[in-house]
């Protein structure tokens, strides 16, 4: 990644890309580290659990549960909790467009430097590798 973005960068970008989906982001302090970031709906709301215990970045996180609401269906669940581990097709899809949507605003020198930089879980690295080389082809 290139060291000249920073993390707050990042989640300027991504607090933009959330108001031109007219997307409220609330960051919530008093939740317990167990509990995931989840995202509403009927609200267009995403509200991170700043003490969630993951090694997931938080920026990961935020695109993850802000492609639900962009690129979801929302007739097929009203609330969304992360997880890391989610296999379902509306999870996966949601990591696949949080790779993208990151990718977007910073292009990765390689792969393991993008896992690395969000702390993307390591059974997603096909779907970095497939979204690296798209990005790549079309640079």
């Amino acid at each position: 990644m290139n060291t000249t973005i920073f993390i707050s960068e990042i989640v300027d970008e991504l607090q933009i890309q959330a108001k031109d989906n007219e997307i409220d982001i609330l960051d919530i302090f008093d939740l317990s580290p167990e509990t995931p970031d989840f995202s509403v709906v009927k609200r267009q709301g995403v509200f991170m659990n700043v003490n969630f215990d993951t090694k997931v970045s938080y920026e990961f996180r935020l695109a993850h549960e802000m492609s639900h609401l962009i690129y979801g269906d929302s007739e097929i669940q009203g609330i969304y909790t992360f997880s890391e581990f989610g296999h379902r097709q509306e999870e996966l899809l949601a990591h696949r467009n949080a790779i993208r949507m990151l990718m977007s605003i910073e292009m990765p020198t390689n792969i393991n430097t993008f896992m690395e930089y969000y702390h993307v879980p390591s059974w997603l690295k096909a779907d970095v590798t497939r979204a690296f080389l798209e990005f790549d082809y079309l640079d």
